[in-house]
C-alpha cells in the first residue's frame, strides 16, 4: 500500500511567486546572483545553491546552512513566503503548448522504500547521497518533491477531476511555454477518501529522485539511532503512468585530446556497425545510437547485445559499458567532468550548441524508454546507469516548500 499524508506547505506569495521561482533550469543553472531583477530572492538560490559551493569544507559548509535558515527565516517574516495553517494535499498541473499531465502531491511514508511498495530502477551515488543527506539534516527543507508513477486508479482521477471542476484554493505560476498550477484540498473528507485510496495502491514506481529518498532514508535510520526525532516522510509527486512522459537523455563528451575521427571510427568499429548519415538522428529504435564526430552525423549498431538481464540491454546499459567506459575511459558517468548528459525537448539545441562550442566535442542520441520498460526494469529489481531517463514534469524549486 501506498501511504501518504496531508502537509503544511508554505507557499509564495501569489503576488511575487513569478519573481521568487525560475520556471527556466537553463536560468536555474547559470544564476549568479541570488536576487532577480525586481530585487527579490530567489529561492532556489536563497535557500539550496549556497550548500553547493566548493571546496566543501566544514566551515563553509556551516556559514552556508546558517544563511540558508537566516533566508528562510526572513522571506517568512517579509511575507514572501506563507506558512500554510492547515495541512493539506495538493493536485498539481502543468500545461505545456501540446500536452497537459496532472498529479498528486503529497508525503509519503520513507517505510514504504523499505517495504518493497516503492519500486526504483537507478543507480545511486554515495558522495551524491551524502551531500543531499548533510543538506537536508542542516535546513530540514525540501524544495521539489520526488516523483513517483503508479497504475491509474478511478477514485484518485475522479478527485482530481472534481477539485479542477470545482476551482476553489487555486494558485498558478507560468512563463511563455509552460502554466503550473496548484489546488489546494483541506477538506477532511476528500483527504480522507484520497488517502484512502492511494492505500489500495499496491506499487509505485520511483520515476525521479532516487539520490533525494535514498538520502531521506539514510538520515531516518541515523536520527533513529541516535535517539532523536525521525523525519519518516518525504514530498512526493504521484503521477499515473498514462501522464508521465519519458524523453531522450543524450550524452556528450568532451575530449581532453584532439580527437582523430579515422582512429576514433576504428575503436568504435570493433564492437558496433557504423553508418554515415546526412543530417542530426534522434533515434526510436532500440539497439540505434547516433553519434556526431568530425562534422559528421553516424548511427551505431551494437554488434553484442548482452544475454543477460533487461537493463543490460537497453541502449544507455550499451553506451555506457561498450563505448564510453572503453574507448573513453568514462567509468564514472555521474562524477566525469568530460560527460553531459543532456535531455528533454530542447536536447538537440542544446546539442548543436555544446558542438558549436566545443569542436572535439563528440554527442549520442539515444532512443527513450518507455513506460512500460521503466516498470520492468524496476519490478525485476534491475538497475540502470545513472541518466537513462529524461522524465517530466520537471517541477520549479519552491513551487511548495516543506520544512520537516
Amino acid at each position: 500500500m501506498a501511504s501518504i499524508k496531508p502537509f503544511r506547505a508554505i507557499r509564495p506569495n501569489p503576488l511575487y511567486a513569478t519573481s521568487l521561482i525560475q520556471t527556466s533550469p537553463q536560468v536555474q543553472s547559470v544564476a549568479g546572483d541570488s536576487h532577480d531583477a525586481d530585487g527579490l530572492p530567489v529561492l532556489k538560490i536563497a535557500l539550496e545553491i549556497g550548500a553547493r559551493h566548493r571546496p566543501e569544507t566544514p566551515e563553509g559548509q556551516a556559514r552556508a546552512y546558517e544563511d540558508i535558515r537566516h533566508s528562510l527565516i526572513e522571506l517568512v517574516k517579509q511575507g514572501l513566503l506563507q506558512p500554510n495553517e492547515k495541512p493539506a494535499l495538493y493536485v498539481y498541473e502543468v500545461t505545456h503548448k501540446t500536452y497537459r499531465q496532472t498529479a498528486i502531491w503529497a508525503l509519503t511514508a520513507l517505510e514504504d522504500y523499505t517495504n518493497g511498495t516503492i519500486k526504483t530502477h537507478e543507480l545511486t551515488f554515495a558522495d551524491s547521497v551524502r551531500r543531499i543527506k548533510n543538506y537536508r539534516k542542516n535546513t530540514g527543507l525540501e524544495g521539489s518533491p520526488i516523483l513517483m508513477t503508479y497504475a491509474p486508479g478511478v477514485t484518485i482521477n475522479r478527485i482530481i477531476a472534481e477539485t479542477m471542476a470545482a476551482g476553489h484554493n487555486k494558485t498558478s505560476i507560468s512563463n511563455h511555454e509552460v502554466v503550473h498550477t496548484l489546488w489546494r484540498i483541506e477538506d477532511e473528507a476528500i483527504l480522507h477518501e484520497l488517502v484512502s485510496a492511494f492505500a489500495k495502491v499496491e506499487k509505485v514506481y520511483l520515476a525521479d529522485g532516487h539520490h533525494r529518498l535514498e538520502s531521506a532514508y539514510q538520515l531516518a535510520n541515523e536520527q533513529r539511532a541516535n535517539n532523536e526525532t525521525v523525519w519518516g516522510t518525504i514530498g512526493t509527486l504521484y503521477m499515473a503512468t498514462d501522464q508521465l512522459r519519458i524523453q531522450e537523455f543524450d550524452r556528450v563528451v568532451f575530449s581532453d585530446h584532439p580527437i582523430n575521427k579515422a582512429h576514433l571510427l576504428e575503436k568504435i568499429g570493433k564492437g558496433f556497425e557504423v553508418i554515415g548519415l546526412e543530417e542530426p538522428v534522434l533515434l526510436r529504435e532500440f539497439n540505434r545510437i547516433g553519434m556526431w564526430t568530425g562534422d559528421e552525423w553516424f548511427q551505431l549498431t551494437p554488434k553484442n547485445v548482452p544475454d543477460g538481464n533487461f537493463a543490460s540491454r537497453l541502449d544507455a546499459s550499451i553506451l555506457q559499458h561498450q563505448l564510453l567506459s572503453p574507448v573513453f575511459g568514462i567509468s564514472d558517468p555521474v562524477n566525469d567532468k568530460r560527460l553531459k548528459c543532456v535531455g528533454g525537448a530542447g536536447a538537440l539545441t542544446e546539442i548543436k550548441a555544446l558542438l558549436h562550442d566545443n569542436a572535439g566535442a563528440v554527442a549520442f542520441t539515444l532512443c527513450p524508454l518507455s513506460i512500460g520498460q521503466l516498470i520492468h526494469v524496476a519490478d525485476v529489481g534491475e538497475i540502470l546507469p545513472p541518466k537513462s531517463t529524461w522524465i517530466d514534469p520537471k517541477v520549479p524549486y519552491g513551487l511548495l516548500l516543506y520544512q520537516h
